[in-house]
């Protein structure tokens, strides 16, 4: 058990992350109910999948009859990114064979940023299963709540999308800021990873206007990776 002062702490640091994933998980689960996904779908998406982005592109392909493989495709694609987060945070996994696998499958884009280097295991399980719970929670709650919202209110134009990237952009400049204090300030240092993270973001770009917004994450994953993997600080 965590002892008190560590639990209010972290609970400090994860709830308002968790608080803010709620609203577009749910509306993630009101729109697979309005498009006739049951809620043991939208549970075993939610709960199995765990990916945002990956949840959000798999309702225009559902809805599309899209094949299996073609699903699992742009799933896996986007859901790479999470390969070198996996890499970095493996040391703070527990012991157990069975805890290593629940606790890493927890591992999203919101836990990967909160938590720090020195967080114990314990803390890492709470920091992960606070956010898991709260997504799959959301997503039931949206399903729920979205059998009473009109169908007007939720236009073909709006891009649903867009409240996901603007977390996961606020929460990734939030971790890049608190990583600058913890390198050290030279040449290498601070400009360095500045510069890394530029770069990272320049190669994105660059890949999303040569092989388009679908098919861009594999390729743009694999470069950040040795971009980063090289950078001293």
């Amino acid at each position: 058990m965590l002892q008190t002062g560590t639990l209010q702490r972290t609970l400090g640091r994860v709830v308002p992350t968790a608080l803010a994933i709620v609203p577009v998980s749910a509306l993630f689960g009101a729109l697979a109910a309005r498009a006739d996904w049951s809620l043991l779908e939208i549970l075993a998406v939610g709960a199995l999948g765990f990916s945002g982005s990956g949840q959000f592109a798999l309702l225009p392909l559902a809805e599309a009859d899209a094949g299996f493989f073609t699903m699992l495709l742009v799933t896996a694609s986007i859901n790479s990114r999470y390969v070198p987060i996996a890499y970095a945070s493996a040391g703070r996994l527990p012991a157990s064979l069975t805890q290593r696998a629940v606790v890493a499958h927890m591992l999203g884009d919101e836990a990967y940023a909160t938590e720090h280097e020195s967080d114990s295991r314990r803390t890492v399980i709470l920091i992960r299963g606070t956010i898991f719970g709260a997504w799959v929670g959301a997503g039931l709650l949206g399903a729920v709540l979205g059998q009473f919202i009109p169908a007007a209110w939720i236009g073909e134009e709006v891009n649903l999308g867009f409240p996901a990237s603007v977390v996961l952009m606020y929460l990734s400049g939030s971790q890049l800021r608190a990583r600058l204090w913890l390198v050290r300030d030279d040449g290498n240092g601070r400009p360095g990873l500045l510069a890394a993270a530029g770069l990272c973001a320049g190669v994105s770009l660059l890949l999303i206007n040569l092989v388009g917004p679908l098919y861009f994450w594999i390729p743009s994953v694999l470069a950040a990776t040795v971009i980063l993997g090289r950078t001293k600080i």
